[in-house]
């Protein structure tokens, strides 16, 4: 696990609204679908997957869901825009396979004990694609101040 901080990020995003899970796949096809058509999709896009709810206290038919795309400086898009909150995370390397996402979400209680986890902000999963060619991915938890 690593700190980062993040900073004046823009993202070209589109929300599903929905179970997440399996559903959350396709969105994202349709999402990488999108950005190629708009020429947005190279070898240093990266993609946040941001779960707006928690499933606990909001009905699986109402969960929000933002895929976005980070756009880099000169990128210019026909999709709605969104400034990330800045702040401080925990960045923990995580294997890019269904297997390996659902055991961080579930071991998370046991990940970030002890962390000054900020739990008003939420967890963004960062698909970057130098680390989807190795095979990884990344979980972003969301700190109050610095480790």
């Amino acid at each position: 696990m690593i700190q980062e901080r993040f900073e004046n990020i823009t993202l070209a995003y589109q929300r599903s609204i929905g179970p997440y899970g399996q559903h959350n796949r396709h969105f994202m096809e349709n999402f990488k679908q999108t950005l190629d058509r708009e020429q947005l999709l190279d070898d240093q896009s990266v993609i946040f997957g941001i779960a707006l709810d928690d499933p606990a206290r909001v009905a699986a038919e109402k969960l929000r869901y933002d895929l976005g795309l980070v756009l880099r400086r000169g990128q210019s898009t026909s999709l709605e825009t969104r400034t990330l909150e800045d702040g401080l995370y925990a960045v923990f390397e995580v294997p890019h396979t269904e297997a390996d996402i659902l055991s961080f979400w579930k071991d998370l209680p046991v990940l970030t004990q002890g962390l000054p986890t900020d739990w008003r902000r939420p967890i963004i999963e960062r698909y970057a694609a130098p680390m989807i060619a190795r095979h990884l991915c990344e979980m972003c938890v969301p700190l109050i101040r610095p480790l």
